[in-house]
């Protein structure tokens, strides 16, 4: 059974719009046995958050266990290793983590930061977390995206806090996100093989396709992309322009 593993903003859907073809996309695959993981550097809703906003949009029922976010990484690899951790992002993201039996604190009690996307940023907050690493205290992210792909354009995405964070100190916050090296490890760990990977993004998408050694492919319905779009094996317009070429060779 080949596996394939497609992005979510910018490939599927932008904001709360589904993108023309999707549907019957997802369908022609699930028709063909193609296996489907839902990839995504969300950072501000939980897996099951992201289920319920794809079920609207696809009307089709969807695996919880096939949406593998930022989250899911830092859950299985390194959620043991925290305690009174300080969370920079949503209420939802905030209460995913409670789930999982992990002490949040207030940032003046924190031994661990971790940075993720908040609708409106707190520069005085963002002031003070920078002090908080400059005196030894770990800090991780869940992406590095700059922006991410609505209806209305591109909107300042969890990455834009991580680079002031990382330009002030001159340090490499460590990533959860697709970017990382953690993301791919985790299909690694977990024996799942990925034959395909469909994105909008060269820095995310397809970078996290050449780690899994996948074949990948650069879609245009999302993001404006600054590295080489040349690093993707194949470049379309959107998702139901790559669904001939999997099904066919699978």
């Amino acid at each position: 059974m080949k596996i394939i593993a497609t992005d979510l903003d910018g490939t599927l859907f932008k904001g709360d719009t589904l993108i023309d073809g999707v549907r019957e996309s997802i369908l022609e695959l699930k028709n063909n046995k193609i296996e489907i993981y839902f990839t995504t550097n969300n950072s501000s809703q939980s897996p099951l958050e992201i289920r319920s906003k794809l079920v609207s949009l696809l009307n089709l029922d969807i695996d919880v266990d096939k949406i593998i976010t930022p989250l899911i990484i830092f859950k299985n690899l390194f959620s043991k290793k925290y305690d009174k951790l300080y969370v920079y992002g949503s209420d939802g993201l905030k209460k995913y983590i409670e789930m999982l039996n992990i002490e949040i604190v207030n940032l003046d009690k924190a031994e661990t930061i971790l940075i993720g996307r908040k609708e409106i940023n707190n520069e005085q907050e963002i002031r003070d977390i920078i002090s908080l690493i400059k005196n030894g205290t770990q800090v991780y992210c869940l992406n590095k995206d700059l922006t991410y792909p609505t209806e209305f354009g591109e909107q300042p995405g969890n990455g834009a806090v991580v680079k002031v964070i990382e330009d002030e100190l001159s340090i490499n916050i460590e990533s959860f996100g697709k970017s990382g090296e953690l993301y791919p490890l985790y299909f690694i760990t977990n024996g799942i093989s990925i034959d395909y990977v469909i994105g909008d993004r060269v820095d995310t998408d397809i970078m996290f396709g050449k780690y899994l050694n996948a074949i990948s492919f650069l879609v245009s319905s999302g993001v404006d992309n600054y590295l080489d779009k040349n690093l993707a094996d194949y470049q379309l317009n959107n998702f139901s322009d790559v669904i001939p070429f999997i099904v066919e060779d699978s």
